[in-house]
């Protein structure tokens, strides 16, 4: 009976959920107004783990990334302090003027990451070349290319705009 009751329930609450999906005219999208893109904040934390031992004090987060057709890994290592923003926003962009006539000549989409509010407090990361994703290991080798510190607080805000290989 209870399963029941709460099958009906979830019934009701889905309904709303069953409208119907249509085109829109042309005079209809007219009357729809809002704002594109997506908006995001958080406040995150990175501190040491005191259990990974080839950082003096323990190691911040690790971030690899591969790029294709290569075998070896861009890092983001020992990264440590604490991030937030308020309002980070996502959206696709056509550049087709500005940047000292630069923008007519490129004249393509680009996606580009706005910073409202952003701040980082005793903040850690080193930019490294690495064979393998994790860290440690047999044959773990890794380059260690500039490490950025910062005590107190940075306050950034900006776009970063992301451009597609040709």
């Amino acid at each position: 009976m209870r399963s029941t009751s709460l099958g009906l329930a979830l019934l009701f609450m889905a309904w709303p959920v069953l409208a119907e999906l249509r085109p829109l005219a042309e005079d209809e999208l007219q009357g729809i107004s809002g704002q594109a893109g997506l908006s995001i904040s958080a406040s995150l934390n990175f501190a040491a783990n005191p259990a990974q031992t080839r950082c003096p004090g323990g190691c911040g987060t690790r971030v690899a990334i591969q790029p294709a057709n290569s075998s070896g890994f861009i890092v983001l290592d020992n990264i440590q302090g604490a991030f937030s923003f308020e309002g980070l926003s996502f959206d696709i962009v056509t550049i087709d003027s500005g940047y000292d006539g630069d923008g007519a000549a490129f004249n393509a989409s680009a996606m580009r990451l706005g910073l409202t509010d952003a701040s980082f407090n005793n903040a850690r990361v080193t930019l490294a070349g690495s064979n393998s994703a994790t860290s440690g290991g047999a044959g773990f080798q890794q380059t260690d290319l500039l490490t950025y510190q910062a005590n107190g607080d940075v306050r950034l805000q900006g776009n970063l705009y992301i451009f597609a290989a040709p």
